[in-house]
């Protein structure tokens, strides 16, 4: 019942730091622990999880979030267990928050599957605060794959975050699928939501002044805007599908604004300036 609860109300956490302090986070994406040699070894992505951790420990971000594909293959346990052995090597003062992606969940996730990444886990969706800006993790993939009662519950869970989050400065969201990569009527894809749904979506984040989507899947780095919503698309910790190197992303909150920059591994900044 405990872990049902944590599915449909999703987390609800309040961090104390002052609303008008400037603060910044880090976004790791698609560690995919095993695609690169396709499920035969992870020792690779084991490299570049362990650097960007490293990388990370001599900051001080507000908090971390990885917005999903933790693992290739969803079903094995070694891969989940490197995963979090790695992520247990954060430092203790820097929470970490983690959405779903398809490799996690299943292209078309059962309630067995969503149970299960709930019990390894323990949510799938996540809201807190954080001098004044209020920030929502979702899982996406139910709402790709058309997972009618499990979308309806998030959704009504995600309503309810953003009629409530009227008071933030900012609303940030999180999910491994963009809503869309470059444009709001782009065709159809294993990338974006669906068409049929995605306007639904634009208008409720539109709604609540939603200011910004952090999303991984792609494997490469992308942007998109509709209205004031803006999707920043962030490519891959782990095996890189275009021109980018294995980074992650820093992103500023100020009380006026939202910044963020990819850095590759090798290039991440000794101290981040606000």
């Amino acid at each position: 019942m405990k872990k049902t609860t944590l599915f449909l109300l999703g987390i609800l956490f309040s961090l104390g730091i002052s609303a008008q302090t400037p603060f910044y986070f880090i976004q790791l994406t698609d560690p995919q622990f095993g695609m690169i040699d396709k499920n035969a070894s992870f020792d690779k992505e084991t490299a570049l999880m362990e650097k960007a951790v490293k990388q990370i420990n001599k900051l001080n971000p507000g908090f971390v979030v990885v917005t999903g594909d933790l693992v290739n293959d969803g079903n094995n346990a070694d891969q989940i267990k490197e995963f979090k052995r790695i992520l247990a090597t954060l430092r203790k003062d820097i929470p970490v928050y983690l959405t779903p992606g398809n490799h996690d969940v299943g292209q078309q996730p059962t309630s067995a599957s969503l149970a299960g990444y709930i019990d390894t886990y323990g949510y799938d969706c996540f809201s807190f605060q954080m001098n004044g800006t209020c920030f929502i993790g979702i899982n996406t993939q139910i709402i790709w794959a058309d997972v009618k009662e499990a979308e309806q519950s998030q959704l009504v869970w995600l309503t309810k975050v953003l009629e409530n989050s009227q008071k933030c400065t900012h609303r940030i969201l999180f999910g491994h699928h963009p809503v869309f990569v470059h444009s709001a009527d782009e065709a159809d894809k294993y990338d974006n939501f669906p068409l049929a749904k995605r306007n639904d979506y634009l208008n409720l984040f539109n709604r609540f002044n939603v200011s910004d989507q952090f999303a991984g899947h792609l494997h490469y780095n992308s942007n998109g805007q509709h209205g004031n919503f803006r999707i920043t698309g962030t490519s891959a910790v782990g095996m890189q599908i275009g021109k980018e190197k294995s980074g992650l992303r820093i992103v500023k909150v100020y009380p006026d604004k939202v910044e963020s920059t990819y850095y590759p591994l090798d290039e991440v900044p000794a101290i981040v300036e606000l």
